[in-house]
């Protein structure tokens, strides 16, 4: 979803206006812990659709390290504007996976709503690892994959309330890191003329 949120960002940006070259004037620290978690979550799916056995033991463990290290990366940069927002939903994210042992949970019914039928089939099958089906002993079910994104969504997916904070945080710190600066250009505007006819 995050990618989603990324592309909307830009395209908004951009129709208002915005630098989308500054946002690599924003000095990340440490920023290998937030790409690590991501390739390693991308490894981790693919590694569901091909079945590896040494991620099927130990897949949930590489998961819930991969949200440590976010969590992590999150903190050392939280200075840097919506950071604080996207550190809430990958926190949230990261209890509901804790709580049902290193899986997300994700509604079958929220699948058939989005029209991802398919995707059944993998979370039935052993060698899946982020994910597994949300049951009546799952726990925190609240925060799990139960809200639906059906078409006319470009990319119908299912995602959780922490999802939905994460893509807020991402969202503004898009926003503001690419606004025109009107004010200060306003500003420096004004003293130029002040200055020219004193």
């Amino acid at each position: 979803m995050l990618l989603d949120v990324l592309v909307i960002s830009l395209v908004v940006s951009f129709l208002k206006g915005g630098k989308v070259g500054r946002l690599a004037e924003i000095e990340f620290r440490k920023i290998w812990l937030i790409i690590c978690p991501f390739l390693l979550q991308y490894v981790l799916f693919l590694s569901g659709e091909k079945s590896f056995p040494i991620f099927e033991k130990w897949g949930n463990y590489l998961y819930l390290l991969s949200y440590m290290l976010l969590l992590v990366g999150i903190w050392v940069n939280r200075n840097i504007k919506g950071m604080k927002i996207l550190g809430c939903g990958a926190l949230l994210n990261f209890l509901v996976i804790v709580a049902n042992r290193g899986h997300m949970p994700v509604s079958l019914r929220a699948l058939e709503k989005a029209g991802l039928t398919d995707m059944m089939v993998f979370l039935k099958s052993k060698s899946y690892i982020m994910h597994t089906i949300l049951s009546e002993n799952t726990k925190l079910k609240f925060l799990a994959d139960v809200i639906p994104l059906p078409p006319p969504y470009p990319r119908p997916r299912v995602v959780s309330v922490g999802d939905i904070i994460m893509g807020g945080g991402l969202f503004w710190l898009v926003q503001s890191y690419t606004k025109r600066k009107q004010r200060k250009e306003r500003t420096n505007g004004y003293k130029d003329f002040v200055e020219e006819n004193e």
